[in-house]
């Protein structure tokens, strides 16, 4: 019970500060869709930001996976300094790699966005924005490793508030410029990123880091995290495929439809952020560093901590925004150019992403867990299977239902990856039983349904005559006030746990 309210306690202080963090987030997104809407300059202003997380996902991601496990055995066994030094060596190898990327993507971004259906006068500004962002991959590699670094020491705060320094600079250029353009935000956008490395240094140094210029390729523990990272890149691709898709359909609909997806994606990842990144942030190291202390019953007792806390909150939330989807894009993106075509395609995109909330979440905690099992392969592969399903899916639904389809076909291929991945931790961990999860989450969702029914009915009688802010508040009273006692009332003990966690924060 002491794991169980220490990580409750550890993920509500994530949650607080993500919260802030993110509630800037919004604030970039809403000045970015007042100011230029969702047309010709969004779109290429995306997809230059996209190019380099997607190049990203294939390098860092897939090293900095097996790179906090790996951290966490070297502390557990041989201290700190033994651990940082193996980190310097990491950090370099993985810059010369960005760098390449870099120098790469420079030479052909032109064909890059080529592979986009986009006008050309849209591709031209595309690749004007690209050249500049790609300087993104060398700041992305190396936040992930000083993120890594700091996990494993179980300082998760400086990592939740990242957003907020990456956000400033372009929250900062877009109120203070009077003669913004879409290549100022591009260049705020850059200075963002570095400002999310240098934060981080101060911390580091308080725990001990020291840079020092290290290139050991023969170094045997690099060996076992290119084992462990190769079925990782595999995933990542297949991932970063899968955006190439979707991006690449949502360029041959209407204008302003890869626009649309990533609004509704901002307002997902809003959620994610506050909720899976708060709980994942915290159990991954936590699961690593009891897997090094062979520890297996308190690693299952979070892996079960972790599933329920996101089934109740995610789930609630997923009916809520299946019904006030409209009144949410309004709320936070109509205003100046953002026209009501605009609102009406975000619409579509975040219902057909909203499915696919708590499913995402299961993904990610499941990943976690995996990870710090040093299971890649396994991850990988039911990854690759869910990223075809999506494919498939993608080219398919949005002939029929146009941009919906598109991220609808996310939320199937979440569901279809959670579940796999559930099978597999079930496999291999025999004492893992999920008979009285699955009974709590099944509780959960009939709370929900019930939420859902009324706030259906609420929606309903207040539409058309009161604003959609009000109609939020309203509903979002009413909905956590009937949802909570609900809950009470079929004695889900794990919201207890949340609510004397924030009741002891307040009294403080």
């Amino acid at each position: 019970m002491k794991k169980g309210s220490t990580l409750v306690k550890s993920t509500f202080i994530i949650m607080i500060v993500s919260l802030i963090s993110r509630v800037l987030g919004f604030v970039r997104d809403m000045l970015i869709a007042k100011n230029f809407g969702a047309g010709m300059y969004t779109d290429a202003y995306n997809i230059a930001v996209s190019v380099p997380e997607i190049l990203f996902t294939l390098v860092g991601l897939a090293i900095s996976t097996a790179f906090l496990p790996t951290l966490s055995k070297i502390k557990a066994k041989n201290g700190n300094e033994e651990m940082y030094g193996f980190a310097n060596n990491v950090i370099n190898i993985l810059f010369v790699i960005s760098f390449v990327f870099f120098i790469g993507t420079i030479i052909f971004s032109r064909q890059i966005v080529n592979i986009f259906d986009f006008s050309e006068e849209t591709k031209l500004l595309a690749v004007r924005l690209l050249n500049i962002t790609l300087l993104n991959l060398l700041f992305l590699s190396v936040n992930a490793c000083f993120t890594a670094l700091l996990q494993v020491n179980e300082d998760f705060v400086i990592p939740s508030i990242l957003g907020l320094f990456f956000n400033l600079p372009m929250i900062l250029y877009l109120v203070l410029f009077k003669n913004y353009d879409i290549v100022g935000l591009t260049i705020a956008n850059v200075i963002g990123n570095f400002f999310r490395v240098a934060v981080q240094v101060p911390s580091l140094v308080k725990h001990g880091y020291k840079y020092k210029f290290i290139a050991n390729f023969r170094d045997e523990r690099l060996k076992v995290i290119v084992i462990l990272i190769l079925p990782v890149i595999v995933g990542a691709g297949a991932n970063s495929l899968n955006m190439v898709v979707d991006t690449k359909i949502a360029s041959s609909l209407p204008n302003g439809s890869v626009s649309a997806l990533n609004y509704a994606q901002k307002l997902i990842i809003f959620i994610n952020t506050i909720i899976v990144t708060s709980v994942t942030s915290v159990v991954y190291p936590v699961m690593a560093n009891m897997r090094s202390n062979y520890d297996e019953s308190g690693f299952i007792n979070i892996l079960k901590k972790s599933i329920l806390y996101l089934a109740i909150l995610l789930i609630p939330i997923t009916a809520a925004i299946m019904i006030f989807s409209e009144e949410v894009v309004s709320v936070v993106y109509a205003r100046g150019e953002f026209t009501q075509y605009a609102v009406h395609i975000t619409t579509l995109s975040l219902l057909g992403y909203g499915l696919g909330i708590f499913f995402t979440g299961i993904r990610d905690v499941l990943n976690s867990t995996l990870f710090s099992m040093g299971k890649t392969k396994i991850t990988t592969v039911n990854g690759v299977i869910g990223v075809i399903i999506n494919v498939v899916l993608s080219i398919t639904l949005s002939r029929y239902i146009g941009i919906i389809g598109i991220a609808l076909a996310s939320s199937i291929a979440m569901l279809v990856t959670s579940m796999l991945l559930l099978r597999s931790i079930i496999k291999l961990e025999k004492i893992f039983r999920i008979k009285d999860m699955i009974k709590k989450i099944s509780l959960v969702i009939l709370n929900s349904l019930i939420m859902g029914a009324v706030l259906y009915i609420l929606g309903a009688n207040l539409n058309g005559k009161l604003q959609p802010m009000v109609i939020l508040i309203i509903g979002a009273i009413v909905g956590g006030i009937i949802y909570f006692v609900l809950c009470y009332m079929f004695k889900v003990e794990e919201i207890v746990e949340i609510k004397n966690a924030i009741m002891k924060k307040i009294r403080r």
